[in-house]
């Protein structure tokens, strides 16, 4: 999520209840929504070969990072996925268009008020399209939505300060239906903060990495525990917004393989939230996985690269140093605020999957990189140790 800037920090105190809870937040549908249209299957993508369709169609494609949920939360509008929103990026009509199989959706992490109102907006979109839509609580149910032509939504927190340093509201997280949990949005040095010193945003140097990753600033205390206690409940741990200290320190605590959800490579866009040669080498080590996002500032820092030529350029070079089983695709939709993504929707993935074929991408690496990684890492992280 890169546009609100900790949303949910608003949401505190009496105002905050009455921003969040029904009396004060009412669920409407935009002007600009209307009733979901007929989806087109893959199939019906123009300029995609018969082979990459096929490819395409076999693939279980799971997408890191989807931010749909607190944008409507952030509008004040319904939470129904299954209606067109064409002023998001993301509805179910466009996400059966491209043959997505499950997400990553947030539910929050900055406020515990807010994170149940959104979970509220998990359960009603469950409950309202029972034949699209599950809730995934273990890593068969994506293989079931797969199945059955659903999407499996995900839990993940971005961000921890809504446990208040407390495992036992982590616990209720789980029994939510949290399976994937940032460990921060940034955020750091708080009385609630995972890590103890805030995460950079924005370009920077290799210089300012170097010395990044030797900062003080790592895991508190309370954030070693939670790493313990993710593990041992069998919820991924997200990197995506740790500082470089965090990611390292996390790394060399976690037993089971974590993910980077939604990022970039550093060397080819020199971004805080692009991973440099060595987190991809200590990511891949530790079994984990990256999701190259769709924002454009993540692809290049020049507008005119800021293609989806060049977002296949991240992929590769995640598989040249780090091998094919540690990249995946986190989109961040509805997280950019008005930036147009390099890949607009899901409804153009199959382009992607085409343009990888051209360029030479076996069968196997796609089908890994559409999500054959990331429910590898759900299943490690739910085996019992």
């Amino acid at each position: 999520m890169i546009r609100r800037h900790f949303l949910g920090r608003l949401v505190t105190g009496a105002t905050g209840l009455a921003l969040a809870g029904k009396a004060g937040r009412p669920l409407t549908a935009s002007p600009e929504s209307r009733p979901a249209s007929q989806a087109q299957p893959p199939a019906a993508a123009s300029g995609i070969s018969a082979k990459a369709l096929d490819l395409h169609k076999k693939a279980v494609i799971i997408d890191g990072h989807n931010d749909s949920l607190i944008e409507h939360w952030a509008r004040k509008e319904s939470y129904d996925l299954g209606l067109d929103w064409p002023a998001y990026q993301a509805d179910l009509r466009r996400m059966k268009a491209g043959g997505l199989t499950a997400m990553n959706s947030m539910v929050g992490g900055a406020e515990i008020v807010q994170g149940l109102d959104i979970w509220a907006g998990m359960y009603e979109n469950v409950d309202k399209h029972p034949r699209d839509f599950l809730l995934a609580l273990k890593p068969e149910d994506i293989l079931r939505a797969k199945t059955e032509g659903q999407v499996a939504l995900i839990g993940q927190l971005e961000g921890c300060p809504l446990l208040h340093n407390s495992l036992r509201i982590l616990d209720v997280m789980r029994r939510l239906g949290v399976r994937v949990a940032g460990l921060t949005h940034g955020e750091g040095g708080g009385e609630f903060d995972l890590q103890a010193a805030k995460s950079p945003f924005g370009y920077c140097t290799p210089d300012e990495r170097e010395k990044a990753r030797k900062d003080p600033g790592a895991l508190t205390g309370f954030g070693r525990e939670a790493v313990a206690e993710l593990n041992r409940l069998g919820i991924v741990v997200d990197l995506a917004h740790a500082n470089d200290a965090a990611f390292y320190e996390t790394i060399a605590l976690s037993k089971k393989p974590v993910e980077f959800s939604h990022g970039a490579v550093f060397a080819l866009t020199p971004h805080w939230r692009a991973l440099t040669d060595d987190q991809l080498k200590a990511l891949a080590a530790n079994g984990g996985v990256i999701g190259i996002a769709v924002y454009p500032g993540f692809i290049s820092q020049d507008p005119e690269k800021q293609t989806l030529q060049r977002f296949v350029d991240h992929v590769e070079y995640v598989c040249e140093k780090a091998g094919d089983d540690h990249v995946g695709f986190g989109s961040d939709y509805d997280g950019m605020g008005e930036l147009v993504p390099v890949l607009p929707s899901y409804a153009e993935m199959p382009r992607l999957t085409q343009l990888m074929l051209d360029r030479g991408f076996s069968a196997e690496t796609i089908l890994k990189f559409w999500g054959g990684n990331f429910l590898r890492v759900m299943r490690e992280a739910a085996a019992q140790s």
